[in-house]
């Protein structure tokens, strides 16, 4: 009988059982990752089934899908967005997420949602996405986004500690954080606060433009002529009794601005490197008194412009991008100081 059995010692029979064992591994392998993908699509899809809502009116719930669709949907809703129309946009979304396994529609969706004001939604998806795939650069920006849209300031700058591990420059971010925590406190405390922020950050101009709307006298204490471009505004529209003289003196473009707004006599023979300014003091020193400074604000990364100054552009989300442009119009009299 033996000679019909190979022999234990045979080299043969250890290759089989080795070929067998890699055979069974592998297809327990491929068993499991079947598996594995099949448990990820049903938990995504109970986890898409969160959003449905009724306010989605492009009806698509019979809608058949096909591979050849997934591009022309796609655009439909970049369309749909681009126009306003969230809900539509989010429809079409959520419905190409649940039927493809290409997992960046979730960005798509979650931005369509952030658009469309809908912020808790949108940062329940990207918490889901980071889940996944914790050192995703762009969905930690997006977050940190609208934990400051939500005033959740400890959860921005959780995520700010998380994009700085990761070697991100953070340190706009994290002052735009700090500031507006500031402005939170206590009306007394608001001052020092910000005061003590102006050692540790290098965008001191978006500093002390707070400190002006709280105490400007005290804020000319920080006050460098290259400064100026950036506070035009704000020192324009400051009145008499806000100003501190003994500081203006010591700089020209501070005394032309404040000769164009009558609170200095004295016209210096000064040339600025603003047209505006050069224009209005000319005017003033002819005679002509019935020009002002009109300002706009020009986002350097989308151009689009704004009647006030903010920190962080509404339209493209970039931060401390928002430029001041001096124009010469006619003036108001009832114009007042809203900047402060």
């Amino acid at each position: 009988m033996n000679r019909f059995l190979p022999d234990y010692n045979d080299p043969i029979v250890s290759i089989l059982l080795l070929l067998g064992i890699i055979f069974i591994v592998a297809t327990l392998s491929y068993a499991y990752s079947i598996w594995k993908q099949e448990q990820k699509t049903k938990e995504l899809t109970r986890f898409l089934d969160k959003f449905d809502s009724k306010e989605c009116l492009l009806d698509i719930d019979n809608l058949i899908f096909d591979e050849s669709m997934k591009k022309p949907l796609f655009l439909l809703a970049l369309a749909y967005e681009r126009s306003g129309e969230y809900s539509k946009a989010i429809n079409i979304l959520l419905f190409l997420t649940k039927h493809t396994s290409d997992e960046s529609y979730l960005k798509y969706l979650a931005k369509a949602y952030f658009k469309a004001g809908f912020l808790e939604r949108s940062k329940r998806i990207y918490l889901q996405i980071l889940s996944k795939y914790p050192r995703d650069i762009e969905a930690l920006y997006e977050l940190e986004l609208i934990y400051e849209k939500l005033n959740d300031f400890k959860g921005a700058k959780e995520v700010l500690d998380v994009l700085e591990e990761l070697g991100e420059d953070i340190q706009k971010f994290r002052l735009n954080i700090l500031i507006e925590e500031s402005l939170r406190t206590d009306i007394h405390k608001r001052f020092s606060k910000l005061e003590a922020l102006l050692d540790s950050f290098e965008n001191k101009e978006v500093i002390i433009r707070e400190l002006f709307k709280i105490d400007s006298k005290r804020a000319f204490r920080y006050y460098e002529d290259s400064f100026f471009k950036k506070l035009i505004d704000i020192l324009y529209l400051l009145k008499l009794e806000q100003i501190d003289l003994d500081i203006i003196s010591k700089f020209n473009n501070l005394r032309q601005l404040y000769y164009i707004k009558g609170y200095l006599d004295e016209k210096i023979e000064y040339k600025s490197n603003f047209f505006a300014l050069d224009l209005l003091s000319s005017a003033k020193a002819s005679g002509f008194d019935r020009a002002d400074l009109n300002f706009i604000y020009i986002c350097s990364s989308c151009k689009n412009r704004y009647p006030i100054y903010l920190r962080r552009c509404p339209a493209c989300n970039s931060l401390f991008k928002i430029n001041i442009e001096s124009l010469v119009g006619e003036k108001d009299e009832k114009r007042g100081n809203s900047l402060l």
